[in-house]
């Protein structure tokens, strides 16, 4: 598999990042009164809960949760897949921690580098075995649709320490343009000259972003101020900040909103949820508090191809469980 990264995929991340802000961060329980799957160590009471000692500590296994892993894809949507290993890469990905016992949303940040155990296919497109390589790949296997996400899951499952991902939600990068214009358009100040890309956007111009322009001012970088991924990843929080607050001022005015945002996304989208539950138990619980996400803890090396490589260390990777999967036990 070609190895080679697409950073158009950062527009891609934003505009899931968002999305999911309107569909799950703003209200989190929404599936306290979904169809009860048989089975799930999410349901036992808690009594009988499973429970384990880490340290010392003792902990029990969290209840009542749903798992959602969310994915910016660096693919767009018109451009069908050929054979099984054109899926896109997941260059952003992100796992969202559904509490609805306690009201809370809890956040997992997946360095698209992260090192991982990922499912590879053999000639005939089907599944021989698990290899060692960045997360985001995972998803290039595959159809680019369900299949491709479906290994994407396996992938963070196995870095989670089997922990079940019961959802997830991909979109393709051109739903950003899309998303924005729901928004009414974002209004910046341009700090650097886009004028090549666009006439109307030099620098030092205010603007309202509509369409391309949105996706222009995310993805953009080489050409652009010093040309670093840390001066866009400024731009994009800047970005993503405004967005972020407009779709939520919407959401909260207004229980279609979600459904409105739901259909025009459809086309760039690729997700195991259900609409109906999603849109009236947003509406219920849009108060539920939101955790600041957390983060694997690791090194980054660059391999000998020149590709950069993550590797978190075990411990990160157990803290991680636990806070979002566990609690420790009251004496």
């Amino acid at each position: 598999m070609n190895r080679q990264k697409q950073y158009r995929g950062a527009a891609a991340a934003l505009a899931v990042l968002v999305l999911a802000a309107v569909l799950f961060f703003v209200g989190g329980s929404w599936l306290e009164k979904r169809s009860q799957k048989p089975e799930t160590r999410t349901e036992l009471p808690q009594e009988t809960a499973e429970t384990m000692e880490v340290d010392g500590v003792t902990y029990r296994r969290r209840t009542d949760l749903t798992t959602i892993l969310v994915m910016g894809i660096d693919h767009d949507s018109e451009v069908e897949a050929e054979g099984s290993y054109q899926g896109g890469q997941a260059d952003f990905q992100r796992l969202i921690v559904i509490d609805s016992k306690d009201k809370t949303v809890r956040q997992l940040k997946i360095d698209r580098d992260t090192m991982a155990e990922v499912t590879v296919l053999g000639m005939l497109g089907n599944p021989v075995g698990t290899t060692q390589m960045q997360i985001s790949l995972a998803h290039g296997f595959g159809d680019g649709k369900e299949e491709s996400c479906g290994y994407a899951r396996d992938a963070v499952s196995r870095l989670l320490q089997g922990e079940n991902i019961d959802f997830y939600l991909a979109m393709s990068l051109d739903g950003i343009s899309v998303l924005n214009d729901l928004a009414g358009g974002v209004t910046v100040t341009l700090e650097d000259d886009f004028s090549a890309a666009d006439p109307a956007m030099t620098k030092g111009a205010t603007l309202t972003l509509q369409g391309n322009q949105a996706e222009i001012f995310v993805r953009r970088r080489m050409d652009i101020g010093e040309g670093t991924n840390e001066a866009r990843m400024v731009r994009q929080e800047e970005y993503l900040a405004q967005l972020s607050a407009q779709l939520e001022s919407r959401v909260q005015q207004d229980q279609q909103f979600t459904a409105q945002v739901y259909d025009a996304l459809q086309p760039y989208l690729v997700t195991d949820l259900a609409k109906g539950q999603l849109v009236n138990e947003v509406w219920a619980a849009k108060d539920d508090t939101v955790e600041p996400a957390i983060a694997l803890e690791g090194e980054h090396k660059v391999a000998e191809d020149g590709f950069t490589e993550f590797y978190p260390t075990e411990a990160s990777i157990q803290k991680a469980v636990l806070t979002l999967f566990w609690e420790p036990v009251e004496e």
